[in-house]
């Protein structure tokens, strides 16, 4: 093995052990720093398009670069032309053709890593004050990075989204003016909104074990005024084929309650869904 594929194996392991709850953009300080020492840059930069008039230098090293503001119009015609590839500057152009003079003055080498960081886009830039030869190994190692750089922010921006969406999607239900109680069939894991929560005296909404949420369904069933009828039709709703039942009356003390039961069947979730009106 290479000295570069030894060094392209580092940067896959280091980053595989990162905790993927941080935020993007620490992930790419992280990797910024990460890869400049695999490299022996002398210096390494996120610049960030912030919008169509403002990229900004972030996580630099050293650091008196940060906060650097650029034009990215140029910048993004570079990138453009060369179809969003790692662009390889064995020698830096003049500063007439080098739309990246403000942070690669006195360099004689430089590689641009164009990189996806939705909503905003960024490039990684990589300076040497020597001359760099970039050799087949290199660029593989280069490549490997860039592969895995892309990799790791998809996840992270996929995990941020889904994050959000089921954040979204708790408000909406814990807001409903009816009980609901979800149990997974796998026996691990079950949901409760605000208003179950109440109705079966649980300490508060989310997620709760399945075993939790029966018992506490058994014991509001066990105070139901109608308590052998509800018996006689949950041996219905069990051997029914299709597995639901509606309009369901349990009459308590104080209040009667309209029950549903429907079965939930996913290819990711398969179990039960109780309202309770």
């Amino acid at each position: 093995m290479s000295t570069w594929e030894r060094k392209a194996l580092n940067f896959v392991n280091q980053t595989s052990r990162w905790d993927k709850d941080k935020h993007i953009s620490s992930f790419l300080a992280f990797s910024i720093s990460l890869v400049k020492n695999l490299t022996a840059a002398d210096i390494a930069l996120q610049l960030e398009f912030e919008d169509e008039e403002t990229a900004k230098v972030k996580n630099s090293s050293p650091q008196y670069l940060n906060e650097i503001v650029m034009n990215p119009e140029p910048i993004k015609k570079v990138l453009y032309a060369q179809g969003f590839k790692t662009i390889y500057w064995r020698e830096i152009p003049s500063p007439r053709e080098n739309v990246f003079k403000e942070v690669l003055q006195a360099l004689s080498s430089a590689i641009i890593i164009p990189v996806n960081t939705t909503p905003n886009s960024s490039v990684l830039i990589l300076g040497w004050s020597e001359p760099q030869l970039f050799t087949p190994e290199f660029l593989e190692c280069i490549e490997t990075i860039r592969l895995r750089l892309k990799e790791i922010l998809l996840q992270s921006q996929q995990q941020v989204y889904f994050q959000r969406v089921a954040i979204r999607f708790a408000a909406i239900l814990h807001t409903i003016p009816h009980a609901l109680v979800f149990i997974n069939n796998d026996g691990f894991s079950g949901w409760v909104n605000q208003e179950g929560a109440t109705l079966l005296g649980l300490s508060g909404p989310g997620e709760q074990l399945p075993a939790i949420l029966s018992d506490a369904m058994t014991q509001l069933r066990n105070r139901a005024l109608n308590v052998e009828d509800i018996y006689k039709q949950a041996v219905q709703l069990f051997s029914s084929p299709e597995n639901s039942i509606s309009d369901w009356t349990w009459e308590l003390e104080h209040t009667t309650l309209k029950v549903s039961c429907l079965p939930v069947s996913t290819q990711q979730i398969s179990g039960r869904l109780w309202i309770f009106e």
